[in-house]
């Protein structure tokens, strides 16, 4: 497969991933590995495929270089101040952040003023690494942005061709409660990414180019996210997740497989087995609530709250989204990309299937006996739609 490793051979959440591996390896000391045929190893994003989709990826640094000059009381502050609320990406970065752009000027302007804004005013004394890490994201921003505009397209289904204009733009948050938040600026997705929430303790900051990966792992999954919802997302083929039922959580599932997937780095694949014990430890959870669901004896609120853990704590404990992480890449490297893409847009049940199909034989994580009868009941051959 035609690939950029070097680009991408570092984690988005290395220190996560790091742990988790450490921990498997100790225990695969203990037990036989899952596969007896292990897929091919590296990251399974197929840019040599064809596809209609045409996604423009850039990033704009220009707005977070203008808050830095204002903040260290660099010359001619009004007009950088106007440049600045010229600045459309700048003013669809503050949306995305939940602020209006007239509340964040008044901030900032009052922060330079010597009226400190409580938060604003916390990034005076990191500026300097900051700057660091814009320079990185100039340097070797441009050909990875390009490289993530086609891993996001290999992986959206062809039949709706999709043109698209993605900007990610390096900013300062001060409300937000995501590392990369998205919002729509008529025919562009605009992604802000919240410079102080990606790096953390700045004691412990890391390097400015791991940064940049960070930034761009978790903006090629909000990316793939924005645009999946927009044209693949749709009833019939997907169901309303307003019920808690089982078909919920085969949505949320499948959903979240592409977007988990790009945060992990290239050099943790293929994750099973290298990542198998966190892998099992999530569909041990993912079965418990599966067969929960479809027993269908839990009171609503019972549901709901059963949803909401599963989207909480940290990366590994999101299980939902991790079973759906392993499921994408198992079915790239044993079914194809063009069956996958077929399956991830005929919807979740079609896509469950498709894995249970695919990876017979092949001693891969499974699906609880109640999960797969409950998938039976509306499937007929594996990789199919449901029956009418």
């Amino acid at each position: 497969m035609a690939d950029a490793k070097p680009p991408f051979s570092r984690a988005l959440s290395r220190p996560l991933v790091l742990a988790a591996l450490a921990s498997s390896l100790a225990l695969r000391s203990l037990a036989a590995p899952i596969p007896s045929a292990a897929p091919a190893a590296g990251p399974p994003f197929d840019l040599s495929a064809p596809t209609p989709h045409h996604l423009s990826f850039t990033i704009d640094t220009a707005p977070a270089r203008d808050v830095l000059a204002l903040l260290s009381g660099a010359p001619d502050a009004p007009a950088t101040l106007r440049r600045l609320k010229a600045s459309t990406n700048a003013a669809a970065a503050i949306r995305a952040e939940g602020l209006s752009p007239d509340d964040f000027y008044g901030r900032l302007v009052s922060t330079v003023a010597g009226t400190p804004d409580p938060l604003l005013s916390t990034f005076i004394a990191k500026g300097a690494y900051f700057s660091r890490v814009l320079d990185a994201v100039e340097t070797d921003g441009p050909p990875s942005a390009n490289l993530v505009g086609r891993r996001i397209a290999s992986l959206l289904p062809a039949t709706t061709p999709i043109h698209a204009t993605i900007v990610l733009v390096p900013f300062f948050g001060v409300s937000g409660f995501a590392e990369v938040s998205g919002t729509r600026d008529g025919e562009r997705l605009v992604l802000s990414a919240d410079l102080p929430r990606l790096t953390g303790d700045l004691g412990s900051a890391p390097m400015p180019r791991e940064l940049l990966l960070k930034m761009l792992r978790t903006a090629s999954a909000e990316g793939w996210r924005a645009l999946f919802d927009a044209y693949v997302r749709k009833a019939p083929a997907w169901p309303d997740e307003r019920t808690a039922d089982f078909d919920t959580l085969l949505s949320r599932t499948v959903a979240e497989g592409p977007p988990t997937l790009f945060l992990i780095p290239d050099d943790f694949f293929p994750i099973v087995p290298l990542l198998e014990e966190p892998i099992l430890r999530a569909y041990t959870r993912w079965n418990r609530a599966a067969d929960v669901l479809v027993e269908g004896k839990k009171k609503d609120s019972e549901r709901q709250e059963l949803f909401s853990n599963a989207s909480k704590g940290d990366f590994w404990s999101r299980y939902p989204a991790i079973v759906g992480a392993q499921i994408t890449d198992a079915l790239l490297h044993f079914a194809g990309r063009e069956k996958y893409l077929a399956a991830l847009e005929a919807g979740p049940r079609a896509v469950l299937s498709l894995y249970l199909g695919a990876t017979k034989g092949k001693r891969m994580p499974e699906l609880s006996k109640a999960a797969r009868k409950a998938l039976d009941v509306k499937l007929g051959k594996p990789g199919m739609p449901e029956k009418p």
